[in-house]
């Protein structure tokens, strides 16, 4: 436990005392001369001021009125207003929750009941103990976030730092890790006078008060009493389950039938927020108001603060911030911790935690635009939660279809007796080009305010096809498209142009989109998510190869190497750099799968030691983005330099079991599934149609026979998609999303740039294949090549040589091997 807040805590009293006795002999030795001045205090004279954090649970800015929460609506106007990610554990948080954030500092959550109710939360009993503390210590071990429950205690309690508790939440805030509150604990008051007498007698011997103002919950969502358990239900005495604290005001009876509406219950709690900030007019106190959780389902809860913020500036006519989100307007439950600690200068005592100091930042200059910023972020994240399950579901069935439709078109013998499959293989290409553009288009919605209609989901729909509409056309009328990856390059580049640009300018886009973060889970706020990573591999690979093969099939490969490595260079840094992507797992993929290729365009073969090498490389890069964000202040660390922290602290298993946790969890979700299995097979159908098997499919006269001739870098570029996505799948907590999301964006475009050659080669030919190359280099009718698998030999430069009529089979091409 820490010590070394003690030893300050002493000296600051030990400098106090030394300053009065100095200034008391200066006035006695001085007292003829008037003329002579008093020593100035110094800083470490003068105490901290005391700090107030009103916590109440589902209350929304919405709730906010003129005429029903005036104290509300004027803090608005006079404060730093915020909304709050109250995430915990689960997708929806309970009272409980919000208060064990506050009082470990990390996601925590009350052990859930089998009914689902929430916990009602009751005052410690004459043993002084948090009622259900064994039960949040059981839940917090069974969690993977590392979470101590009563880490603010103990600091508090080694520091000296004296502080008051009102309430059954403050209770748990403030309780040690044996579940006793440190300090002073008070009921809270039945009136508002009584509460401002208690909070107001608090501040004058308390720096930290905390005050739980009570709960908020949509009907048919009423709390229920529950005993720890290790307590016999008979010790919950007359308690009514299922009733929200009867003896609170809120409700007019324990026994009553209707449940007080949300205009009542905001109005109760604006009452007793405007008694805690009328005892603090006088005291320079700044004050924290919080809602720590959900009413019901998961929204962005209400946040406010007045008063000195603990990096100098003042919490007035503007929002919030930290530096855990980097949104304007927008902060974590687990933000209030760190928010405190820095106040009360512990923050040198804890451990590293997930969140980061509360800020007051620049926002519109108005009261009434401030809100109204809040009111459409807190509607784009409710929004974007509801049309996110049926985007993924229409585009995994959508490109299901395709590649079924793509089986059975591309390996289609276009014989003259046949129906001709000119006009099928047009609206395959349309329509691969399409779907390949679905995936970037979940990102391009947020350019659009769709949110705002009168209709969202109609209006996010017709978004959505609008910009797919437009980047299909662009593809099909530009100049690369007489080239076979012409279309899908144009695709792919677009893909990479957005993420990258947006990751550049703030990740507005990454975030509340369909297939970006989202706010309401609160993983991640800033940089590339784990789906953007994935598109982002997936594209920038075809995109490199859509630069590189006409290079390389013209003999200039140092200019095609050094582009695939400037490219794949410009990833890694975006991706991976603090305040640009801020990813951990993604360079190391990044870094092998541009690696890999860039190996194969150059000649050269690929090793085992040279992919050791790159790995390792990968490692080193990704552990210098975290060790340089460490060294930063806390406040301004990203993701790399708190989890570098959170290793230095002994929580690196944690978080190993949590991602592998998550793996396991989403790898039978059956959109991913149905995407990786028909992809994978797609693929597999594609790339093998020149292989020298039996049958129509597969067989050296299939009619994709030679389109490794036309393209010689496509299998190399498709392998090493595959490793960045397989590095991507084990690193990083998404699990199969991370392939299967590339997968969205690869094979439609591998279907595209198929169905161009086919349009441009209706008839199959005879094709060769060396037997004895590792890579099944194409001797017949085309350029040679071996394509450089990853054991494989360099790609050829040779011309074509002469088809393959002989049953005897030709000698390899210069180059194969």
């Amino acid at each position: 436990m820490p010590t070394s807040a003690r030893p300050r805590a002493l000296r600051h009293r030990v400098r106090a005392l030394a300053g009065t006795l100095l200034a008391a002999a200066t006035v006695l030795l001085t007292a003829p001369t008037a003329s002579a001045a008093a020593p100035a205090p110094t800083a470490d004279d003068v105490p901290t001021a005391p700090i107030v954090l009103v916590g109440v649970t589902g209350l929304r800015w919405d709730d906010v009125t003129t005429l029903t929460t005036p104290t509300l609506w004027d803090l608005s106007r006079d404060g730093s207003i915020g909304l709050v990610a109250a995430r915990s554990v689960a997708s929806r948080s309970c009272p409980a929750d919000g208060w064990l954030a506050v009082s470990s500092g990390e996601r925590a959550a009350d052990l859930p009941a089998d009914d689902r109710t929430c916990r009602t939360l009751r005052d410690p009993g004459e043993d002084g103990a948090v009622p259900g503390w064994d039960d949040y210590e059981t839940s917090a071990d069974a969690e993977s976030y590392g979470a101590r429950p009563g880490l603010l205690g103990d600091l508090l309690a080694d520091s000296g730092t004296p502080a008051t508790g009102i309430g059954p939440g403050a209770a748990i805030a403030l309780a040690d890790s044996d579940g006793l509150p440190v300090g002073t604990h008070l009921a809270r008051p039945g009136s508002t006078t009584a509460l401002t007498r208690s909070v107001r007698d608090a501040l004058a011997t308390s720096q930290l008060v905390v005050v739980d103002a009570g709960v908020l919950r949509d009907p048919g969502y009423a709390t229920a009493a529950r005993g720890s358990s290790t307590t016999p239900d008979e010790e919950l005495g007359d308690e009514l389950p299922g009733i929200a604290d009867p003896t609170d005001p809120e409700l007019p009876t324990p026994g009553a039938i209707v449940e007080p509406t949300r205009s009542a219950q905001a109005q109760t709690l604006d009452d007793r927020i405007g008694a805690v900030l009328r005892a603090t007019e006088r005291s320079g106190a700044t004050v924290l108001v919080v809602s720590l959780a959900d009413s019901s389902r998961a929204t962005l809860q209400l946040a406010a603060a007045l008063g000195t913020a603990p990096d100098g500036d003042e919490y007035a006519r503007n929002l919030l911030t930290s530096g855990a989100t980097r949104q304007p307007g927008l902060v974590q439950t687990v933000d209030v911790t760190p928010t405190l600690l820095a106040a009360l200068d512990l923050d040198d005592d804890a451990p590293a935690l997930a969140g980061a100091t509360i800020l007051p930042t620049a926002g519109p200059v108005t009261a009434s635009g401030r809100m109204a910023v809040l009111l459409d972020v807190q509607q784009q994240a409710q929004w974007v939660t509801r049309v996110s399950g049926g985007f993924s579901t229409r585009m995994v069935l959508a490109q299901a279809v395709l590649f079924v439709a793509a089986a059975i078109i591309l390996t289609r013998k276009g014989r003259s007796d046949r129906r001709p499959l000119r006009p099928a293989l047009h609206a395959l290409k349309i329509a691969s080009l399409a779907l390949a553009a679905a995936p970037v288009t979940a990102f391009l919605t947020g350019l659009v305010p769709w949110w705002r209609a009168a209709d969202p989901r109609m209006a996010f729909w017709w978004t959505v096809l609008a910009w797919i509409a437009l980047i299909t056309a662009l593809a099909l009328v530009g100049p690369w498209r007489r080239s076979v990856l012409g279309p899908a390059g144009f695709v792919a580049a677009v893909t990479v142009g957005v993420l990258v640009v947006d990751a550049c300018t703030g990740s507005h886009l990454v975030i509340d989109t369909p297939m970006g973060a989202h706010r309401l889970l609160a993983a991640r706020f800033y940089g590339m998510s784990n789906q953007a990573f994935a598109l982002l591999t997936a594209a920038g690979l075809l995109v490199a190869v859509a630069i590189a093969d006409p290079l390389v099939r013209r003999g200039r490969r140092v200019l095609a190497t050094v582009l695939v490595a400037a490219l794949g260079l410009l990833l890694v840094v975006v991706d991976g750099a603090p305040g640009l992507g801020s990813d951990f797992g993604g360079p190391p993929a990044l870094i092998l799968a541009f690696a890999l290729l860039g190996i194969v365009v150059s000649g050269r073969r690929v090793h085992w030691k040279t992919l050791a090498i790159i790995l390792a490389v990968g490692a080193l890069v990704v552990g210098g983005f975290a060790v340089l964000d460490w060294m930063r202040p806390p406040a301004d660390r990203t993701h790399l330099g708190r989890f570098f922290a959170t290793v230095l602290d002994g929580g690196l298993w944690d978080v190993v079991y949590r991602k592998l946790s998550v793996n396991l969890r989403v790898l039978t979700n059956w959109r991913y599934l149905v995407l990786a299995v028909f992809g994978i097979a797609l693929t597999w159908i594609v790339l093998a149609g020149d292989r020298p098997r039996r049958g129509a499919l597969m067989g050296p006269r299939s009619p994709l026979a030679g389109l490794q001739a036309a393209v010689p870098l496509l299998r190399p570029a498709v392998l090493a998609i595959g490793a960045g996505l397989g590095v991507g799948f084990l690193i990083n907590d998404s699990g199969i999303v991370v392939p299967a999301t590339g997968i969205a964006v690869a094979v439609p475009c591998l279907v595209a740039a198929a169905a161009q050659w086919r349009l441009e080669n209706p008839e199959p030919t005879a094709v060769a294949v060396d037997d004895r190359s590792p890579t099944g280099a194409v001797v017949g009718d085309g350029t040679a090549s071996a394509t450089g698998a990853v054991s494989g030999a360099s790609a050829a430069d040779a011309d074509a040589v002469r088809p393959s009529a002989s049953p005897t089979p030709p000698p390899p091409a210069p180059g194969a091997r």
